[in-house]
């Protein structure tokens, strides 16, 4: 059934808890640490309950320091009182933005880190924090890990495995120093891999067949013989790629999209950790129906469909001797360098960026593979008997005009149907949550869909509003927000549960250090969200906030072109990892 969401109500509450507890000694019930900064998070529906954790740039008594960008969270229950929660930070010493042909301190940012996985352990009576650590570490060299997903027994596993996935598309060296590689250097890799960590031995390592492409989350789905696991394509791209069956207005006047649906299959939890599965890909069984595009706004359209298996070289993205895929080792054409797809922001001469994920891309539109816009986050069926259903969140493309049929505004969540006996049948994909029949900054729809939670009676929505989608600080249009937290029950009437505040932004911040005004209101995102009732009780959820304009931390940048400036500032941008609690959920 296809939901909208409706005016958000009225008379609401902006009551939050600021816990500003310091350190207890380690032992009594009220133990850990809890940041004494304010909330980053405002109480919206009655009820709800605010507790700020940790906020980045945090010192544990222990010395360990809560790094920047936090963003998927996953939970485990360890006993004794204990919680451990594994949060992913989405940096990167890949300079995002960039600017290729003038690279400066002014017009370019880094993180000073690469990508890390932290591991926190709370008191599950206080939910302070006892102590961190990071069990996946910079200097792995992985890249941009978004959401995180700790696969169970629930799921078919015979130990606990932490997905976690890089969302990026560049070459680099797995690494400290990652960025940038010389073009053509035999050690350069291209990124968008899922890493698995076993959690018990704490191992990690890479599952190249799990595909070559911008990973959001991959996420286990349970109730088949064999263990499933979907990931999805968070392209950044939506150029002009060709496809015979668009060539009807309005189609062909528009860019196509460009991201996919995968599903990885493998017999048990070692043969996955061997990379022993099959990567599978989703086709709709109506050519007519074939990408996002194709459900105009407001479509009630149903269709069935299948995964076809991907080539394991494809999968994996490696060629015979073990050498990152190129468009020319299976005969594909290279990639457009007009903007269309991925431009290798290593030379000032606009360049595809040839490699496995090219070539994933390029497979993927020849054997008609459906196109999502921009798959997020996925989520399964709660309700027992309908874990076969799966809601996968498409931040859509933001585009500012009036809805209409080749037009994404502001996003969905789609639902989609296993066959109960089969993961590589679709019984049905339609659209769940669309806010694609309303303008980009319309109230009472959500804005870019981000991550998502399931719980019994509904499903949970953060928010990563783009350009299309911000407003200036303290403007006065009528839809202005930041970014939110939805929740849409099942059966009733979607409600914002929590938005984000961004008042600590701007010189006049009490943390902030680079001196510029405040960013637009929805340059903050809320993401990471993840039921934590099994910790901390009946309706408690983690959830964190990326806070990009805030910095607590600047430093200039390495100097690559030679002319003895940096090249671009590095930053440590702020977040806050908290707790709510949600009264009924």
């Amino acid at each position: 059934m296809q939901r909208k969401f409706s005016r958000a109500i009225a008379g609401l509450l902006a009551v939050f808890m600021l816990v500003t507890t310091a350190a207890a000694p380690m032992g009594t019930n009220n133990s850990g640490f809890k940041t004494a900064q304010p909330s980053m998070l405002d109480a919206v529906m009655p009820g709800v309950e605010v507790i700020p954790l940790l906020t980045v740039g945090d010192v544990l008594p222990s010395g360990f320091r809560f790094e920047s960008i936090p963003d998927g969270i996953s939970v485990r229950p360890r006993g004794q009182g204990r919680v451990d929660l594994f949060v992913n930070h989405e940096t990167s010493k890949v300079p995002f933005p960039y600017n290729t042909a003038a690279p400066t301190a002014a017009n370019g940012e880094n993180d000073f880190d690469n990508a890390q996985v932290s591991r926190l352990i709370l008191n599950q009576h206080s939910a302070g924090v006892l102590n961190g650590s990071f069990v996946i570490p910079s200097s792995a060299g992985f890249q941009r890990f978004c959401s995180n997903y700790l696969a169970t027994s629930n799921e078919g596993f015979d130990r606990d495995i932490l997905f976690t996935n890089e969302e990026a598309i560049d070459y680099v060296f797995r690494q400290e120093t990652s960025w940038p590689p010389p073009i053509g250097d035999p050690a350069e890799k291209q990124i968008g891999l899922v890493v698995a960590l076993d959690v018990q031995t704490g191992k990690y390592h890479p599952i190249y067949g799990m595909g070559r492409h911008n990973h959001e989350n991959s996420v286990a789905i349970p109730g088949y013989g064999d263990l499933v696991v979907l990931s999805g394509d968070d392209t950044f791209t939506n150029g002009a790629l060709s496809d015979p069956l668009d060539t009807i207005p309005p189609f062909a006047a528009l860019a196509p999209s460009q991201s996919q649906l995968y599903s990885y299959i493998a017999s048990d939890t070692d043969a996955l950790l061997a990379d022993e599965g099959e990567l599978w890909a989703f086709v709709s069984d109506n050519p007519a129906f074939n990408d996002y595009y194709d459900f105009t706004p407001g479509s009630t359209q149903t269709v069935s469909g299948h995964f076809t298996q991907v080539p394991k070289n494809i999968a994996t993205g490696l060629d015979t001797d073990g050498s990152e895929l190129k468009a020319a080792d299976v005969g594909f054409p290279l990639p457009p360098n007009d903007g269309s797809w991925q431009r290798d922001n290593r030379t000032t001469v606009p360049t595809g960026l040839d490699g496995p994920q090219w070539v994933l891309e390029y497979w993927s539109q020849l054997n008609n593979v459906f196109r999502f816009v921009r798959v997020e986050d996925i989520a399964y069926d709660k309700r027992p008997g309908m874990e076969n259903v799966v809601y996968v969140v498409d931040s859509g493309r933001g585009t500012a005009g009036t809805p209409q049929a080749g037009r994404s505004t502001n996003g969905r969540v789609w639902k989609m149907a296993l066959d109960p006996n089969d993961p590589t049948v679709v019984t049905s994909l339609s659209i769940f949550v669309e806010g694609d029949d309303n303008p980009v900054k319309t109230i009472i729809e959500v804005h870019q869909p981000d991550n998502i939670e399931s719980t019994p009676s509904g499903i949970l929505i953060t928010e990563d509003p783009g350009s299309s989608q911000q407003f200036p600080v303290g403007s006065t249009d009528p839809n202005a927000t930041t970014a939110r937290l939805w929740y849409v029950p099942f059966s009733g009437t979607p409600q914002v549960v929590v938005k984000v505040n961004q008042s600590a932004d701007g010189p006049s911040g009490p943390t902030d250090v680079d001196g510029r005004a405040p960013g637009n209101w929805g340059a903050w995102e809320s993401s990471g969200i993840v039921d934590a009732s099994a910790a901390f009780g009946p309706g408690a959820f983690l959830i964190d906030v990326q806070a990009a304009t805030l910095w607590v931390e600047k430093a200039p940048g390495d100097d690559n072109n030679g002319d003895g400036q940096p090249d671009f500032t590095y930053k440590r941008a702020g977040g806050q990892l908290l707790l709510i609690r949600i009264p009924g959920l």
